[in-house]
């Protein structure tokens, strides 16, 4: 038997655990709202071989194994996650699915303060090809590392509240930043992009700069920071919930 109850399925971004998600999804099922959170395998990753593409095929397993049990799937990519959550729902949309006579799919992807790439695009393509200052490298060891965390990631929280997430961060293979999606499913999926407006790692008009390639849509702001599903919760839950309406209705779902 199929489960088609909705879920919302969050991949973090570089250098997150999936942990950086346990407030808000403690928040979102005492609404009845069920998530799953990605581990990607990247994340702390003891070689520096483990990329983009690692996490992408990591991901889409979780995700295919939801769909084909009927779940109706809202992603949710966190930052680089993006790319990882928009390249990983290549073959699982729901009209698609639907028209092939298959159970659940992923009725929306939601960019939350997030990387659009394009296909063939690396992250590092769309930072001009430099990495942004904060992005630390430690004896070529294949690794990035972040710095200035107080003010990139977390700049609305408190210093306890700061220093708490810091300590959960790991290091993160450079090889993500430089392999190119392989997907873009803004076309064939319906997308949400999230902003972030007091963000100060990833800029409000950089988001909007993003949103647009996305070409039309559906959009909701919150006033919180680069990690505002910590700070401003109770938005962002209100700009998941846009997002499975929206979903439902653009995926074809009267049920």
């Amino acid at each position: 038997m199929t489960n088609e109850q909705p879920i919302f399925v969050f991949v973090p971004g570089a250098w997150h655990t999936p942990d950086t998600f346990n407030g808000l999804r403690s928040l979102m099922a005492q609404q009845g709202l069920e998530t799953e959170a990605i581990a990607t395998p990247s994340v702390g990753a003891s070689t520096p071989a483990t990329g983009l593409h690692a996490d992408i095929e990591y991901t889409k397993g979780i995700l295919r194994g939801l769909v084909d049990n009927g779940r109706q799937v809202v992603v949710v990519g966190h930052s680089y996650g993006g790319i990882v959550g928009g390249c990983a729902v290549e073959g699982l949309g729901y009209a698609q699915r639907s028209k092939e006579g298959l159970p659940g799919g992923v009725i929306m992807v939601v960019w939350l303060t997030a990387f659009v790439a394009p296909k063939g695009k690396s992250l590092l393509d769309l930072l001009g090809g430099s990495w942004l200052p904060w992005m630390q490298f430690k004896n070529d060891d294949g690794y990035s590392y972040s710095s200035e965390e107080e003010t990139v990631f977390y700049s609305d929280m408190t210093p306890e509240a700061q220093q708490k997430h810091i300590s959960l961060l790991k290091r993160h293979p450079t090889l993500c930043f430089t392999e190119p999606a392989v997907y873009e499913p803004w076309h064939d999926i319906p997308a949400m992009y999230l902003f972030c407006d007091e963000d100060q790692g990833l800029s409000l008009a950089v988001q909007e700069a993003f949103a647009r390639t996305l070409g039309a849509p559906v959009t909701f702001h919150t006033e919180g920071s680069h990690s505002a599903f910590l700070s401003q919760p109770a938005q962002v839950i209100d700009g998941l919930r846009v997002a499975l309406d929206a979903g439902r209705k653009q995926s074809g779902i009267t049920a």
